[in-house]
């Protein structure tokens, strides 16, 4: 799974990535974790949104802790997930992401070698609170580790490669034409590296 991620974004990369979308600085947040709020690239807009999603016939928000992650390999048999692939994807930003060797239990950073940004495929839902107000939340997809990562954990978040933004992001592709983008990434495009067990940056 992928449960905290990197944003230490460069501005100006961000506006070169996406000269179409209107692009804010982002504020750094070097351990994102679920429940935090941040902006979150669609085809034309970038709307703040909260990580840990919480289907539109949710009767509350519990399920928000539950859905910071899809696998892909079950998308459309999950009532959660299966309405929201063909017209609800959205992409999320960073620059890395965190996880725990499942033998050690001790923390790496798997970040881009040649990148700035790591972009994860991820869907977005809209839900009704009691008080009528729109939440907007997301999620991120997940598929089987590649070998890098295998070493130490079955799993990883969808990274799309450079270009692909605007194609998974388009609701005119339906889920069917896009699905095979999610695909472990290639080995040699990401590295990792033992961080400090003690680590809790929030800033």
């Amino acid at each position: 799974m992928c449960g905290r991620f990197s944003v230490d974004i460069d501005d100006k990369e961000l506006i070169h990535r996406f000269p179409n979308h209107n692009v804010q600085p982002f504020q750094k947040i070097t351990n994102f974790a679920p429940t935090m709020e941040l902006p979150i690239f669609l085809e034309k807009d970038v709307i703040n949104m909260k990580w840990g999603l919480i289907p539109h016939w949710a009767k509350d928000g519990t399920f928000a802790s539950k859905m910071i992650n899809a696998r892909s390999e079950t998308l459309l048999d999950k009532a959660s997930f299966k309405d929201l692939v063909d017209t609800q994807r959205c992409l999320v930003i960073s620059n890395g992401f965190y996880e725990w060797d499942s033998k050690s239990k001790k923390p790496y950073f798997i970040h881009s070698k040649d990148n700035p940004l790591m972009n994860y495929c991820g869907l977005y839902s809209i839900w009704m609170d009691n008080n009528f107000q729109s939440v907007l939340t997301f999620t991120i997809i997940t598929i089987e580790a590649n070998n890098t990562l295998s070493k130490i954990h079955h799993r990883m978040p969808v990274i799309l490669d450079e270009g692909n933004e605007s194609r998974w992001l388009d609701p005119n592709n339906n889920f069917q034409s896009v699905k095979e983008l999610l695909k472990p990434i290639d080995d040699t495009k990401i590295d990792m590296y033992q961080i400090d067990l003690n680590y809790n940056d929030n800033n």
